[in-house]
Protein backbone atom coordinates (compact mmCIF):
# COMPACT_ATOMS: atom_id res chain seq x y z
CA UNK A 1 0.00 0.00 0.00
CA UNK A 2 1.31 3.22 -0.96
CA UNK A 3 2.67 6.01 1.78
CA UNK A 4 0.97 9.42 2.27
CA UNK A 5 3.01 11.94 0.37
CA UNK A 6 3.20 14.07 3.46
CA UNK A 7 4.80 11.05 5.74
CA UNK A 8 7.89 10.92 2.93
CA UNK A 9 8.41 14.66 3.12
CA UNK A 10 10.85 16.51 5.28
CA UNK A 11 9.27 18.33 8.62
CA UNK A 12 10.22 22.02 6.66
CA UNK A 13 8.16 20.98 3.99
CA UNK A 14 5.56 19.88 5.99
CA UNK A 15 5.19 23.01 8.17
CA UNK A 16 5.18 25.11 4.39
CA UNK A 17 2.05 22.75 3.67
CA UNK A 18 0.31 22.92 6.77
CA UNK A 19 1.15 26.73 6.99
CA UNK A 20 0.14 26.97 3.34
CA UNK A 21 -3.50 24.54 3.98
CA UNK A 22 -4.17 27.33 7.07
CA UNK A 23 -3.94 30.26 5.03
CA UNK A 24 -6.21 28.93 2.35
CA UNK A 25 -8.74 28.02 4.82
CA UNK A 26 -8.43 31.67 6.53
CA UNK A 27 -9.06 32.94 3.19
CA UNK A 28 -12.09 30.44 2.58
CA UNK A 29 -13.84 31.85 6.00
CA UNK A 30 -12.79 35.24 4.91
CA UNK A 31 -14.59 35.31 2.04
CA UNK A 32 -17.60 33.42 3.19
CA UNK A 33 -17.57 36.42 6.23
CA UNK A 34 -17.95 39.01 3.64
CA UNK A 35 -20.39 37.37 1.49
CA UNK A 36 -22.81 36.62 4.66
CA UNK A 37 -22.22 40.05 5.09
CA UNK A 38 -23.19 41.29 1.87
CA UNK A 39 -26.53 39.98 1.61
CA UNK A 40 -27.72 42.20 5.25
CA UNK A 41 -25.71 45.48 6.33
CA UNK A 42 -22.38 46.75 6.96
CA UNK A 43 -24.24 46.61 10.96
CA UNK A 44 -25.77 43.05 10.27
CA UNK A 45 -28.83 45.08 11.27
CA UNK A 46 -31.44 44.12 8.45
CA UNK A 47 -33.63 46.99 7.25
CA UNK A 48 -37.48 47.83 7.42
CA UNK A 49 -40.27 49.57 6.78
CA UNK A 50 -39.69 50.94 10.41
CA UNK A 51 -36.49 51.94 9.89
CA UNK A 52 -37.75 54.81 8.50
CA UNK A 53 -39.98 56.95 11.35
CA UNK A 54 -39.46 60.60 12.28
CA UNK A 55 -39.27 63.40 10.49
CA UNK A 56 -36.32 64.34 8.36
CA UNK A 57 -35.52 67.32 6.58
CA UNK A 58 -33.53 67.97 3.29
CA UNK A 59 -32.18 70.11 0.83
CA UNK A 60 -31.73 69.21 -2.83
CA UNK A 61 -30.23 70.67 -6.87
CA UNK A 62 -30.88 69.20 -9.83
CA UNK A 63 -31.06 69.55 -13.20
CA UNK A 64 -34.17 69.60 -15.18
CA UNK A 65 -33.33 67.80 -18.59
CA UNK A 66 -35.95 68.35 -22.04
CA UNK A 67 -34.90 68.46 -25.48
CA UNK A 68 -31.24 69.44 -25.45
CA UNK A 69 -31.78 72.32 -22.72
CA UNK A 70 -31.01 71.69 -19.20
CA UNK A 71 -32.96 73.61 -16.49
CA UNK A 72 -31.51 74.24 -12.71
CA UNK A 73 -33.97 73.78 -10.02
CA UNK A 74 -33.36 73.12 -6.04
CA UNK A 75 -36.18 72.25 -3.36
CA UNK A 76 -36.11 71.60 0.40
CA UNK A 77 -38.52 70.58 3.14
CA UNK A 78 -39.65 68.46 5.40
CA UNK A 79 -40.77 64.64 5.50
CA UNK A 80 -42.75 62.62 8.28
CA UNK A 81 -42.02 58.72 7.84
CA UNK A 82 -44.47 56.74 9.76
CA UNK A 83 -42.33 53.93 9.78
CA UNK A 84 -45.13 51.69 7.58
CA UNK A 85 -44.61 52.40 4.30
CA UNK A 86 -45.89 56.00 4.09
CA UNK A 87 -44.81 60.19 4.96
CA UNK A 88 -46.44 63.30 4.63
CA UNK A 89 -44.38 66.36 4.38
CA UNK A 90 -44.01 69.89 3.32
CA UNK A 91 -41.90 71.05 0.02
CA UNK A 92 -40.47 74.62 -1.77
CA UNK A 93 -39.48 73.68 -5.39
CA UNK A 94 -37.69 76.51 -7.54
CA UNK A 95 -37.14 75.88 -11.06
CA UNK A 96 -34.84 78.48 -13.17
CA UNK A 97 -35.09 81.06 -10.35
CA UNK A 98 -39.13 80.61 -9.89
CA UNK A 99 -40.96 79.32 -7.05
CA UNK A 100 -43.40 76.34 -8.21
CA UNK A 101 -44.36 74.83 -5.01
CA UNK A 102 -43.91 77.34 -1.72
CA UNK A 103 -44.41 75.25 1.24
CA UNK A 104 -46.87 72.92 -0.69
CA UNK A 105 -47.80 69.61 1.15
CA UNK A 106 -46.40 66.19 -0.10
CA UNK A 107 -47.03 62.75 0.26
CA UNK A 108 -45.59 59.11 -0.45
CA UNK A 109 -45.30 55.62 0.07
CA UNK A 110 -42.00 53.56 0.20
CA UNK A 111 -40.60 50.18 0.34
CA UNK A 112 -37.42 49.33 2.34
CA UNK A 113 -35.80 45.86 2.09
CA UNK A 114 -33.75 44.00 4.92
CA UNK A 115 -30.18 45.14 2.44
CA UNK A 116 -31.46 49.01 3.43
CA UNK A 117 -32.33 49.27 -0.43
CA UNK A 118 -35.90 50.49 -1.39
CA UNK A 119 -38.12 53.00 -3.03
CA UNK A 120 -39.80 55.94 -2.67
CA UNK A 121 -42.46 57.79 -4.96
CA UNK A 122 -43.32 60.88 -3.79
CA UNK A 123 -46.92 63.00 -4.54
CA UNK A 124 -46.22 66.78 -4.44
CA UNK A 125 -49.08 68.70 -6.13
CA UNK A 126 -50.24 66.35 -8.41
CA UNK A 127 -47.16 65.11 -9.77
CA UNK A 128 -45.23 61.58 -8.69
CA UNK A 129 -41.16 61.44 -8.37
CA UNK A 130 -39.98 58.08 -7.83
CA UNK A 131 -36.62 57.37 -5.96
CA UNK A 132 -34.64 54.22 -5.19
CA UNK A 133 -33.13 54.72 -1.60
CA UNK A 134 -30.44 53.29 -0.17
CA UNK A 135 -30.77 54.26 3.88
CA UNK A 136 -28.47 53.60 7.01
CA UNK A 137 -29.45 50.63 8.89
CA UNK A 138 -30.32 53.06 12.28
CA UNK A 139 -32.67 55.07 10.30
CA UNK A 140 -30.73 58.32 11.04
CA UNK A 141 -30.45 59.02 7.11
CA UNK A 142 -30.63 57.96 4.02
CA UNK A 143 -29.62 58.49 0.36
CA UNK A 144 -31.98 58.72 -2.68
CA UNK A 145 -31.69 59.25 -6.37
CA UNK A 146 -34.54 59.92 -8.86
CA UNK A 147 -35.06 56.85 -11.39
CA UNK A 148 -37.54 59.02 -13.43
CA UNK A 149 -36.51 60.49 -16.57
CA UNK A 150 -36.00 63.78 -17.79
CA UNK A 151 -34.12 65.30 -14.49
CA UNK A 152 -30.97 64.67 -12.52
CA UNK A 153 -30.95 64.55 -9.07
CA UNK A 154 -29.80 62.95 -5.74
CA UNK A 155 -29.64 64.22 -2.15
CA UNK A 156 -29.89 62.90 1.09
CA UNK A 157 -32.35 62.90 3.91
CA UNK A 158 -31.58 63.09 7.87
CA UNK A 159 -33.63 62.68 10.63
CA UNK A 160 -33.91 65.84 13.00
CA UNK A 161 -37.28 64.45 15.43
Amino acid sequence: MPRSPILNTSARQRITVLSSALVLAAGVAVTLTATASASGTASGRPCGQATLQGTYSYGYEGWSVAKGTRTPWSSAGFDHFSGAGTSTGVTTYVSNGVVVDNNTPDTSTYTLRANCTGTVTFKIGGSLARFNIYANPSGRSFDLIDIDGGSVQAGSETRVG
